[in-house]
């Protein structure tokens, strides 16, 4: 898998296609307030279904905000969803998370520097999300977890796993791992991009779209507003362009560091993403002990988005 640049490039077009509780009180973002006031959905996926407020936490200083649906019941765990590069939980995940909160209690955030948490000026890598993801945890009081990611959230996830479970390791382990077509199998191929910034028309979105998706008439011109909106809203081209160009990612490759993660692990791929390829699922699931890989017919780079219904039941039918 090259991440860069092919798979960000592809990221990059896509991503341009989409409340605080302090000492873990929450409260609704004053966004949420407004359009809440106003009679409005508080928050929507890119096809238009309303989605709760989010919540909102200091973490390492920083406003991390995050969706927090369903309960679990008791020594049940939590459910983490991690959206993947230059995207935000709504649009990963929007579709998906009413099915999996059915059941458990589900935790979607917008990662550091993405969707409606705070965009520091830092040099973002897969260790900036991974160290920011254990004091999210540590912060929630969050002790039982099983964790989910998407493509760079899956590098994330994948990454979290091994190092949490290494000896001598301050982070909590998660109960089982899912990865949804994740990045990270292999070190990016040659140097690092040049800075770019994010799309800034609908046309663009439109393209980004089309390079993710398998269903093209999913994208109607009202998907693409919406997610050019989200985009803007975010305000997280920077973010995106420092951890693409940015030479220490082409030294976090999970590789054979895979093969340290002895949690139960999902490997779930869109047949048809072209982003991802799938032979990097193959090779998460056969470097994990005992991962199994399920393909969802008919979907592209981020199943959740596009085939919300088969990805619930599979997720479900590992879970259970």
């Amino acid at each position: 898998m090259r991440l860069i640049p092919r798979t960000i490039a592809a990221a990059l077009l896509f991503a341009a296609a989409a409340a605080i509780p302090l000492s873990l009180h929450a409260q609704t973002h004053p966004h949420a307030a407004a359009s809440a006031a106003a009679g409005q959905p508080r928050f929507e996926d890119i096809f238009g279904h309303p989605l709760p407020a989010q919540k909102h936490v200091r973490v390492f200083g920083q406003n991390i905000a995050y969706y927090d649906m369903g309960a679990s019941k008791a020594g049940e765990p939590v459910l983490v969803l991690l959206h993947g590069y230059g995207s935000q939980a709504d649009v990963d995940f929007g579709p998906s998370l009413p099915g999996l909160a059915k059941h458990r209690r589900v935790i979607a955030l917008d990662q550091i520097g993405a969707g409606n948490s705070d965009k520091p000026l830092v040099a973002y890598r897969v260790q900036t999300y991974v160290e920011w993801l254990g004091e999210f945890l540590r912060t929630l009081g969050i002790t039982k977890f099983d964790l989910l990611g998407e493509s760079l959230g899956g590098w994330t996830a994948a990454a979290y796993a091994e190092q949490s479970l290494a000896p001598g390791s301050t982070l909590r382990p998660p109960s089982r791992l899912i990865l949804e077509d994740t990045a990270g199998f292999t070190a990016p191929a040659g140097p690092p991009p040049a800075m770019h910034m994010t799309v800034s028309t609908v046309d663009e979105v439109v393209v980004g779209l089309r390079a993710v998706f398998f269903n093209p008439a999913l994208i109607t011109p009202q998907v693409a507003t919406r997610r050019l909106i989200s985009k803007l809203q975010a305000n997280d081209a920077f973010a995106a362009s420092t951890f693409s160009t940015n030479p220490a990612v082409q030294n976090e490759a999970v590789g054979e560091k895979a093969g340290t993660i002895s949690v139960p692990t999902l490997v779930v791929w869109g047949d048809h993403d072209n982003t991802v390829p799938i032979r990097d699922g193959q090779n998460f699931a056969s470097a994990i002990p005992g991962a199994k890989l399920v393909l969802i017919e008919k979907s592209g780079h981020v199943p959740s988005l596009e085939s919300p219904v088969m990805f619930v039941q599979v997720v479900e039918g590992f879970l259970k």
